[in-house]
């Protein structure tokens, strides 16, 4: 298989205010069970693929109704047209409201009970927010874990609140990875190859090593590391959570980070320029900044440039960035056609629907695997990017995450980006760090 892989962009969120102390009466319909069928016969046959489109068509035959679907983003339509060919009978009606718009409106309309879609999307910066809340249907209505089983265990962990309970379908995953331009890097690295490139960036001494090298070498030209904020996001997602039950704790890796940071910040190897920004953009695109770290969805690549001359090599530690989870409203009177629509969207077919013909990573690490085999990018120089996705997707580690999870990372990035910037050490960083989580969530146990 050779595809050309896009860029994918997704929507990015901020915080909102928590759910508490909210319940919706569930009377029949939330505690109704769905039997979502799972099997199918054995694959590669003439009599499995005619029984499985037999099925589909049994499955569709007098399945009609209407959904409401409530989203931040246009790629929702992308979701519903997939499913409306083998479902034509249930209607949905998508409604895209864009930013604070968005998290307003569902958040006032959970609260408040009047006009809550059957379905709707959030986004990963705030949907930990949302989870714990009995408005929130429990997916096990619809034998959520069995539809899943093929995902990788990260994302299966982050569909969970934090009593364990499946609350949200997430369907793409977002994958970080060390972002490089294959002719800078054959210049100032001797190769291009990312598993040649993932060997020789083994942790943050080599990577400051050698970027002090390439920096001498060039004259002071090229930098290899864009600045030490984007250290925490390598990091953050293979370290214990910094709030667990509750109670901030620190450990070893954190405060090791923080050195890290600090010697990067101090050497030749730090280019020091902020991520996301023109400067950032214009450095990487002409090879004067050697790597980027982002997640497989990305604005900032000239492709009429570099179009072919883009790789993508796996970090010695792995994270993702950005996630949707699409939800059920626990009293919605269509919780039956809701667990259609998100059992489809879970599907083996769906998942590769949703990476051929729209370029999303697959959650489903079995999917993300099979097609793999023979995969290469166009824009990527004919690199296996599947292969790299799974890779990194492999070692994230399955950490359900919470409301503190993502915030108290973007905190400590933050507290300690400005610390080392300003010259403190480390205890006046940390102290720092737990004043503004104090600030933000008192009801934090913070010794």
């Amino acid at each position: 298989m050779k595809k050309k892989f896009l860029s994918i962009i997704l929507s990015a969120g901020l915080l909102v205010s928590v759910l508490t102390g909210c319940s919706g009466s569930t009377g029949e319909k939330a505690t109704e069970s769905v039997a979502v069928d799972t099997e199918s016969p054995a694959a590669g046959t003439e009599e499995s693929a005619e029984a499985e489109s037999s099925a589909e068509e049994t499955d569709a035959a007098g399945l009609s109704g209407e959904l409401i679907y409530w989203t931040f983003t246009d790629s929702a339509y992308n979701l519903v047209k997939a499913f409306n060919e083998v479902y034509p009978d249930i209607i949905i009606d998508v409604q895209v409201f864009g930013g604070d718009e968005y998290k307003t409106k569902i958040l006032t309309a959970l609260q408040s009970g009047d006009n809550v879609p059957d379905i709707f999307d959030l986004e990963e910066n705030y949907m930990y927010e949302f989870l714990d809340s009995d408005l929130i249907a429990d997916l096990s209505y619809m034998n959520i874990e069995e539809l899943t089983q093929g995902y990788y265990d990260f994302q299966a962990a982050g569909m969970k609140d934090t009593a364990g309970n499946y609350k949200c379908l997430c369907f793409q995953s977002s994958p970080v990875g060390f972002w490089y331009l294959r002719d800078a890097c054959e210049e100032w690295l001797g190769t291009s190859d990312p598993d040649e490139i993932s060997a020789m960036l083994s942790d943050w001494e080599t990577i400051i090593a050698k970027g002090e090298e390439v920096y001498e070498k060039s004259n002071g030209t090229v930098s290899l590391w864009p600045n030490i904020t984007e250290m925490v996001k390598v990091d953050a997602f293979s370290f214990d959570p910094l709030v667990r039950n509750g109670k901030l704790e620190i450990t070893e890796d954190w405060t090791g980070l923080i050195d890290s940071m600090r010697v990067m910040y101090n050497t030749d190897a730090n280019a020091e320029l902020g991520s996301w920004g023109s400067e950032w953009a214009a450095a990487w695109n002409n090879g004067t900044l050697l790597f980027r770290v982002m997640p497989c969805w990305d604005f900032f690549t000239d492709w009429d440039a570099n179009t072919g001359n883009v790789g993508i090599a796996t970090p010695f530690h792995a994270s993702y960035e950005g996630a949707t989870g699409l939800c059920v409203y626990n009293s919605s009177e269509n919780k039956d056609l809701a667990a259609v629509f998100l059992a489809y969207v879970a599907s083996d077919d769906f998942q590769r629907i949703n990476m051929e013909e729209y370029n999303q990573v697959p959650a489903s690490k079995k999917v993300c695997d099979e097609l793999s085999e023979g995969f290469a990018a166009d824009n990527f120089g004919g690199q296996n990017l599947l292969r790299t996705y799974s890779q990194i997707c492999d070692k994230v580690v399955g950490i359900t995450p919470d409301k503190y999870t993502r915030s108290t990372q973007n905190l400590f990035q933050k507290a300690a980006t400005d610390g080392i910037k300003e010259g403190q050490d480390n205890d006046t960083i940390i102290n720092n760090f737990k004043k503004e989580l104090a600030d933000q969530y008192p009801e934090v146990i913070i010794e």
